[in-house]
């Protein structure tokens, strides 16, 4: 009986609770590595308030290595990383005082490989790969230079801001480029992702391994009917790009529907939802806020909507609302990576017209909507499961570690 394989988790972020799409896919790759009888030390900065419920949490899966040390977008990291010429995303990952916390982590305690969540943990993975001489494998949430190439082209054009952003996507490019054939192992998690990043690195081995979904947990409430005239996001709005698309579709995709349609409603699920979207109440925008469980909201809701023009990877959220029936309304940069197609419940909106006129038609027809829904559900479940996808990436680490 071959023992556990014992692996180094490195993430970017605090997994619990798993809130958001970034932290439910680290978590439930947490998650199922230890259900897959894995030994886990898991890494990860606090540079937010963490509950002692959320540190508990995560002991129950790994051994928790926790470095106080913040992420921010400072003035001083902006400055340097102009002078520097280097990526601001990778710079503030890997300072000095993080690599240096990893010495004494390699005196106590021994790993079979050291696997990364994003890019922006690779220098650790490198760090620690010249030290111990351990396999290294990264999952590629995304490809990050392509959120940061579209964000930039969003922007005025000659504005300050548009020529940092345009340079940073540039750097981090080159650094994507050259890293992921570093690795041992590269993990995007679709065939659209894996064809770009062999495009940027055709020397690197790149493997997909899909996101998941909890089939047990995302389970539609069938005595709540739904409400025909609710839209619903569900996300975090501290990111920008999330923020950004809400505010285009209350600006130019609510007010045409609700002249139509007075009934319609659009509620707003998670955190740092911006106080001022509270005084739009007369308009349409129902502030819900941050939820323990978005479930029962996401069960009496009628459409899901993702007007998203910044991204890159996948969307959990849209798997997890096509999970509980709801038909999802999203941009092509939304949906990127989920193959389903409108009768799968997944319909693409690429402007207000579009997301106007699916809006209408699915308000004025209820069936329609439980069609759809079925559609979904049947999708999500068919295509995404979060054991198959990790079983790939642990078949790998152990065929690294020789331990198969």
């Amino acid at each position: 009986m071959s023992r556990k394989l014992k692996i180094l988790q490195l993430s970017p972020r605090f997994p619990f609770p798993m809130d958001d799409g970034g932290k439910i896919g680290i978590g439930n790759i947490l998650i199922e590595f230890f259900r897959q009888g894995c030994e886990v030390s898991f890494f990860t900065f606090i540079n937010e308030e963490v509950s002692g419920n959320s540190v508990e949490e995560l002991k129950k899966y790994s051994n928790p290595l926790l470095l106080e040390h913040s992420t921010k977008n400072t003035i001083p990291r902006i400055i340097k990383s102009i002078f520097t010429n280097k990526s601001i995303y990778i710079q503030k990952h890997s300072e000095r005082k993080v690599l240096r916390y990893f010495d004494e982590i390699i005196e106590k305690n021994d790993f079979d490989v050291i696997h990364t969540d994003h890019t922006a943990m690779a220098p650790i993975a490198l760090y620690l790969k010249k030290m111990t001489h351990k396999p290294i494998g990264i999952r590629l949430h995304n490809i990050e230079f392509m959120i940061w190439k579209r964000y930039a082209e969003i922007l005025p054009k000659n504005h300050p801001k548009r020529i940092y952003i345009q340079h940073q996507a540039e750097l981090l490019k080159r650094f994507e480029s050259r890293i992921y054939s570093e690795f041992d192992v590269c993990f995007p998690i679709t065939e659209v992702d894996k064809k770009l990043a062999l495009e940027l690195s055709p020397d690197s081995k790149q493997v997909v391994s899909g996101p998941g979904i909890d089939d047990t947990f995302w389970v539609p409430d069938e005595t709540v009917e739904r409400n025909p005239n609710e839209l619903i996001i569900a996300t975090v709005f501290s990111w920008k790009h999330n923020l950004d698309g809400l505010l285009w579709f209350k600006k130019n995709v609510l007010p045409i529907v609700r002249k139509q349609n007075p009934n319609i409603k659009l509620s707003l699920i998670g955190k740092d939802i911006p106080d001022f979207l509270r005084n739009y109440e007369s308009e349409g925008v129902n502030v819900i806020g941050y939820v323990d469980d978005v479930r029962p909201y996401l069960n009496k809701a009628g459409i899901y909507i993702v007007p998203l023009f910044v991204g890159s990877g996948i969307r959990i959220k849209i798997i997890e609302a096509m999970a509980m029936k709801l038909p999802v309304l999203a941009t092509s940069i939304a949906a990127e990576g989920i193959n389903a197609k409108a009768e799968n419940g997944l319909i693409i909106c690429n402007d207000a017209n579009e997301f106007s006129e699916n809006i209408l038609q699915l308000s004025k027809n209820l069936n329609m909507i439980k069609d759809l829904g079925e559609n979904a559900r049947k999708f999500s479940l068919s295509n995404f499961s979060w054991k198959s996808n990790v079983i790939i990436m642990i078949e790998n680490y152990k065929k690294l570690a020789k331990l198969i």
